[in-house]
């Protein structure tokens, strides 16, 4: 396929295919699938897409009927996956980005969105990735490069290996109320059946489709049938965390994330987590994922803001 490299090294080795929304077409370590690729919704007047990974920028998930108000600006976004009214994971999944730098275990890559009626806001987005021992570390920044402020929101959307073994274990304070296709409007208490401290069989969960708010930053997946876990860990920027496990899949998503589902048309967008970017500013976030075939145990909440740099 044109325009894809692998990163690698001894364990690692992760497939980027920047001119396909800048996602990850497969993630693997010693040989063993840690995302998933998996076949993506189709996408209005773009190619096939079947990845394990994209970046979700200049917004997270699905934004009601594609219509918010911003300020004195209303906008209609248009239909972007084939056969759903709402806008849904922005821009960046859809760009074709550009290599700035690459070696064999990093890379750069960059792609601009320039104002436009349906998003009048022009803004560049850069993402790194770097293998870093047991780690692969992504970040995903977006700088404004207009004279107003806009709205924006970033968020990841990695794809897990689910089995009927498939454990996902980790704690948030609260769940917003109703799966995410719904549009949830209020944050409740954790029921017990979104409860995932304890670790339950992801196959018990199929159904799932839940925006969790105060999460502790960490997510870890094992298996029943093997000693290796993935863990997964959210910088304190992605306080807010989609976890999506579709019915009879091979593949569920923990997805970190700066803002709750349509957060854009809650009554508090802020305190929903959307961001108001001001002219020349830049915000980040990042995301590791981690190896762990020795039983280390979960790491403390991520503090880093963004992964080192390539």
């Amino acid at each position: 396929m044109d325009n894809t490299f692998d990163l690698h090294d001894g364990h690692w080795r992760v497939l980027v295919a920047p001119s396909l929304g800048g996602s990850l077409l497969s993630c693997e370590y010693d040989g063993e699938p840690v995302l998933q690729p998996t076949v993506q919704p189709e996408r209005v007047g773009l190619p096939f897409l079947r990845c394990c990974h994209f970046p979700l920028i200049p917004y997270s998930n699905r934004i009601r009927n594609g219509m918010f108000r911003f300020r004195d600006v209303r906008i209609r976004l248009p239909e972007n996956v084939a056969g759903s009214p709402h806008a849904i994971h922005g821009h960046g999944w859809r760009a074709t980005w550009q290599l700035t730098g690459r070696d064999r275990t990093s890379c750069a890559l960059w792609f601009r969105h320039d104002a436009a009626s349906d998003w009048p806001w022009p803004y560049e987005g850069r993402q790194t990735l770097a293998i870093i021992g047991d780690e692969l570390w992504i970040t995903l920044a977006i700088e404004n490069k207009g004279s107003r402020a806009m709205p924006c929101g970033l968020g990841f959307h990695p794809f897990l290996p689910a089995s009927p073994g498939t454990r996902l274990q980790m704690q948030s304070m609260r769940v917003w109320d109703g799966a995410a296709d719904v549009f949830p409007s209020q944050l409740v208490a954790v029921p017990a059946d979104l409860d995932f401290r304890g670790g339950p069989r992801v196959a018990d969960r199929q159904g799932t489709d839940h925006c969790f708010d105060g999460w502790q930053g960490c997510a870890t997946v094992s298996d029943e049938q093997g000693p290796r876990r993935v863990v997964l860990g959210g910088c304190s920027a992605t306080h807010s965390v989609i976890v999506y496990i579709p019915e009879s899949a091979d593949y569920f998503c923990v997805e970190p994330v700066t803002h709750t589902v349509n957060a854009m048309n809650l009554p508090d967008a802020a305190e929903s987590g959307l961001w108001t970017l001001e002219p020349q500013e830049t915000r980040q976030i990042s995301m590791s994922i981690r190896c762990d075939v020795t039983g280390r145990g979960l790491p403390p909440r991520l503090q880093r803001t963004s992964s080192p740099n390539p």
